[in-house]
């Protein structure tokens, strides 16, 4: 494990990054997907919820890329994050096919 830096550059730096709304879209995503599955208490396997929030956490990442083209407030990406987290992978994957199917129908 590789040491924990000592310098407050160092942690101001990193308090730079996450005051970031896009990373802090993509936290918020993976705190409400680790809440909501653990609310849920339907899932037994660790790693699939470790899994789900990370997969949540990059859908935001993605969604604060699209936010940004769409020129929309960048603290946009939190309330995206949060969506995101509380709708699930699942979810968001069965919309998304249906609105790709729809797009292909009417093609």
């Amino acid at each position: 494990m590789p040491p924990m830096p000592d310098k407050p550059d160092t942690w101001a730096q990193i308090w730079l990054a996450l005051s970031n709304p896009l990373w802090q879209g993509a936290i918020m995503a993976v705190t409400i997907t680790l809440l909501r599955v653990l609310y849920e208490a339907k899932e037994p396997n660790k790693w699939r919820i470790i899994l789900e929030a990370l997969i949540c956490g990059a859908l935001s990442l993605s969604a604060s890329s699209i936010i940004e083209w769409m020129t929309w407030p960048p603290s946009l990406s939190v309330a995206a994050g949060g969506a995101i987290g509380f709708i699930g992978v699942t979810a968001i994957r069965d919309m998304i096919i249906r609105f790709l199917g729809k797009k292909v129908d009417s093609a």
